[in-house]
């Protein structure tokens, strides 16, 4: 019996080969951007501390590093109708 919807061997335009890396990845950079967002809005909301010094750059790298991501990594392997 045949399957109905078989997986393609090879997905076109993948530059990212493994799907592990791929997928360690886009895990990694959510989980920074989530600690990065809880910590940025905990610092605007209370005076006990200012972390803007280091949440400033922080911000600016991971921002530079998910849009290169995406761009040179997700956008690539969407398929294309």
């Amino acid at each position: 019996m045949t399957n109905p919807s078989p997986r393609p061997q090879q997905t076109p335009n993948v530059v990212v080969k493994n799907p592990a890396v791929r997928r360690v990845a886009t895990t990694v950079l959510g989980i920074v951007g989530v600690a990065l967002g809880t910590a940025i809005v905990v610092d605007g909301s209370t005076d006990a501390f200012d972390i803007t010094a280091i949440t400033g750059p922080i911000s600016a790298a991971y921002l530079y590093l998910g849009s290169v991501f995406g761009l040179a990594v997700t956008v690539p392997n969407v398929p294309k109708r």
